[in-house]
């Protein structure tokens, strides 16, 4: 009888033991409910500092942020243009799950993005204040408006002032001719109006505002640049950073697309002409007022961590600040995104963790679906019902030796599939043709070694991590009522 009772002393002691560790576990958790700043800059391809570090470019925000932040200098897209790039990263689901490869792909068209719990959804509904400005969904001509109806926009946010915004100014006096067949909003002009001319701006005030108030809960803190989306318009002391007489253009293989396949080719050509851009002379003014553009883009960058290091939140906030998808000025004869390409799937991605490592890069690839399940694991947040296509990314970020071995996968037109490793980019279009990159010697892309026998092994590797499955693109949508 007394060795029972002394077992079940022993066994009460145990429990208490583990209850107070269970308690306290639950109270940290607690504790480290942490704020999300989440910033999505429009189509900045990798000219940055911290990446390509293109000539003359100025970004000194990144370049602060880069000290108290995790830079990832292989970070790519899901998918190589807005739409498809954006709802991969708010459904956490791959395009070849949702059928979402191209702008005009419409999000209520996909039974599978339209289920699954969105991003801010997922914080709104366990607590968090969200809160949304400027473009974080896909915009654009009204059939472009890619996102879920009115309704369950409403129920998703807080406070959603400022949502969209808009990607003006436009050019007052355009600059390209009407010659060069060429999308809307494809022009630039050096700005003399006010700065709250812009959306930007406007927007970049309102989250100011918004880091100095109190909330009772966390809060999942939104706010999308547009630029250096075109229009390339901003204030003109940013195009005085880069004089047109000591501005260099990218450099540029001549007969770079010779050994490239026809739909490597078609893609491009559009939706504007690089040598008919060259020819009329707007090669060095557009480069210009793209850069331009991404300095301004950092200029508000950095007026939101100055607000936010003022704040009573900055100790206890994630910053995520990803950028869409790349794009090309001039490299491999293309003057857009739409690609495979490095120029258009390499991306800007940093977080900031608090208690977590400080101004390091990570090298491994690594894709904007991982955004999701890093937060979730971070914030302590529940599973989604949708299985997510990204992988939590908490190892990479605090182990600087930890291998991850995947690639980074990038989706387009039709299934075709860019495959990014270490030292390689491996491309296979919906026909079956390819393209094969050395990074490692060849980081222009300039020869293909597709066809060389001697690497056939390395894509035969490559096919190991397409999907079995793709879904066909949904298409446009045919109801347009519910959009906005």
């Amino acid at each position: 009888m007394r060795k029972l009772v002394s077992t079940w002393q022993k066994w009460q002691k145990q429990l208490i033991f583990v209850l107070s560790l269970m308690l306290c576990s639950f109270s940290y958790a607690q504790d480290k409910n942490y704020n999300v700043l989440f910033i999505a800059v429009d189509d900045l391809n990798d000219y940055v500092s911290l990446l390509e570090d293109y000539p003359g470019i100025k970004t000194p925000n990144l370049d602060k942020f880069s000290e108290e932040a995790i830079t990832f200098t292989k970070a790519y897209t899901a998918a190589p243009v807005c739409n498809p790039s954006r709802s991969a990263v708010l459904t956490g689901l791959s395009p070849v799950k949702t059928g979402l490869y191209d702008n005009p792909d419409h999000f209520q068209n996909s039974p599978e993005a339209m289920s699954a719990t969105l991003l801010p959804e997922h914080f709104k509904n366990n607590g968090y204040t969200t809160m949304w400005s400027g473009k974080l969904f896909h915009t654009g001509r009204k059939d472009y408006f890619s996102r879920p109806g009115k309704e369950r926009m409403r129920e998703m946010w807080d406070d959603m002032k400022g949502h969209d915004g808009g990607y003006g100014p436009n050019a007052k006096n355009p600059n390209i001719p009407d010659s060069i067949i060429h999308p809307g909003l494809f022009d630039y002009e050096s700005w003399e109006g006010p700065d709250d001319d812009f959306p930007d701006v406007v927007n970049t005030d309102r989250t100011i505002q918004r880091l100095k108030a109190d909330y009772e809960t966390p809060f999942f803190m939104v706010l999308g640049f547009y630029r250096p989306h075109n229009p390339w318009t901003a204030p003109q002391r940013f195009f005085e950073m880069y004089p047109l007489e000591e501005l260099q253009t990218p450099r540029v293989l001549e007969n770079d697309l010779e050994d490239i396949p026809e739909i490597g080719k078609n893609w491009a050509k559009g939706p504007v002409n690089f040598q008919e851009i060259k020819k009329a002379g707007k090669w060095k003014p557009i480069v210009q007022s793209y850069l331009a553009s991404i300095s301004f883009m950092d200029y508000n960058f950095g007026r939101v961590l100055d607000a936010l290091e003022k704040s009573k939140y900055k100790d206890n906030t994630i910053v995520v600040l990803w950028a869409d998808h790349g794009f090309h000025m001039g490299e491999k004869d293309h003057f857009a995104k739409y690609a495979l390409w490095e120029k258009t799937t390499h991306t800007l991605l940093m977080a900031k963790i608090p208690d977590g490592p400080e101004g390091e890069n990570r090298d491994q690839p690594v894709n904007l679906l991982d955004i999701y399940p890093t937060l979730i694991d971070y914030c302590g947040l529940p599973e989604v019902n949708q299985e997510l296509s990204g992988v939590s990314l908490r190892n990479v970020i605090e182990d600087k030796h930890y291998k991850k071995e995947t690639p980074s996968i990038t989706y387009y037109k039709k299934g075709s599939i860019g495959v990014r490793s270490f030292n390689w980019r491996y491309i296979r279009y919906f026909d079956g043709t390819e393209e094969l990159y050395n990074h490692k010697e060849d980081p222009g892309e300039w020869k293909n070694l597709a066809n060389n026998p001697e690497f056939r092994a390395i894509k035969k590797d490559f096919e190991k991590w397409f999907p079995a499955d793709r879904k066909k693109a949904v298409g446009p949508i045919k109801n347009r009522s519910n959009e906005k």
